[in-house]
């Protein structure tokens, strides 16, 4: 039974209004919050934690002056990790020492070793984190873990998604390259062409003084190798240049959400020997043509080329 205050400021009972108080569960179907059980951590506890930069930036510590370190912590443990689930058991303070840092900036987390926390009662586990020496031995030791029946995810399957991502780009970026090789071909070839119809009267006159007819065609046939040759080197210039730039603007936006410095462009020495001697190739290929028809044509008709 309980007392409230009508709109007269008189006490009443609750019997008196004709009303019931009832208690309602809550949601989990828990009417009175558990009681809460402290424990001490064992003796042969480790008491060292393995924090993240986001946890020392709550506590203040310095990343350089971390290790060493000692901050007081008290584990509370409930739910499915107990035996009996509607325990709530808490441990004493206990003062830890930084013996680690890891990078992760985003959410405050630190480790400690599992023998500190069987003390607590816990007998459950939602997840294990298992660290291999080798990377080799990763896909044995995953065989081995799912056939116990249980889940694994690993940071090699979202390496392997972002490498499958990046060999479908290739992929994409090498078809658009044929296209624009191709383009780029039947541009010299047209150029060649026209340059060799323009300079009829020169190749005419070049004869006339004596040269060879294959001498004339090794000059074309030099000619386009040329022209492949510096437009090789000058897509190289320009790809670099323009992933530098790419690079900056990116690490513009990076260095304000505290990623630091993005390099997004790479050119190793083989690709660059690939994509020259490419070039060299497509200038020949585009050059013969215009090289064979230079040595068919006469000195005399040359000359009176209009």
């Amino acid at each position: 039974m309980g007392v409230t205050t009508d709109a007269t400021g008189s006490a009443k009972t609750t019997a008196e209004l004709g009303v019931d108080w009832v208690e309602i569960a809550s949601e989990a179907g828990i009417i009175a919050p558990p009681e809460t059980k402290t424990v001490e951590l064992a003796g042969n506890a480790k008491r060292q934690a393995v924090v993240n930069r986001a946890m020392l930036k709550i506590l203040g510590i310095n990343e350089g002056e971390a290790v060493g370190k000692k901050f007081n912590v008290s584990f509370v443990v409930v739910g499915e990790l107990l035996e009996e689930s509607k325990e709530k058991i808490e441990s004493a303070a206990t003062e830890y020492t930084i013996v680690g840092v890891t990078p992760e900036e985003k959410i405050p987390v630190f480790y400690v070793p599992f023998i500190d926390l069987r003390s607590l009662g816990i007998t459950n586990y939602s997840q294990v984190k298992l660290v291999v020496k080798d990377q080799a031995e990763l896909a044995k030791a995953r065989r081995q873990v799912e056939a116990m029946g249980y889940m694994t995810r690993s940071v090699a399957d979202t390496v392997e998604q972002i490498n499958s991502l990046f060999s479908t780009l290739r992929t994409v970026l090498i078809l658009l390259g044929m296209v624009a090789l191709s383009v780029a071909a039947l541009g010299m070839f047209n150029t060649l062409t026209v340059s060799l119809l323009e300079r009829t009267r020169e190749v005419g006159l070049m004869k006339a003084m004596g040269m060879k007819s294959s001498e004339v065609s090794e000059l074309f046939l030099t000619e386009s190798m040329i022209m492949g040759f510096f437009g090789g080197v000058l897509g190289i210039v320009l790809g670099v240049v323009l992933g530098k730039i790419a690079g900056l603007i990116l690490s513009f936006f990076a260095i304000f959400k505290g990623v630091g410095f993005v390099d997004i462009s790479y050119v190793p020495i083989s690709f660059v020997l690939v994509i020259i001697f490419l070039s060299l190739l497509v200038g020949i290929a585009t050059g013969i043509y215009p090289a064979k028809r230079a040595t068919k044509i006469s000195a005399l008709n040359a000359l009176r080329y209009e």
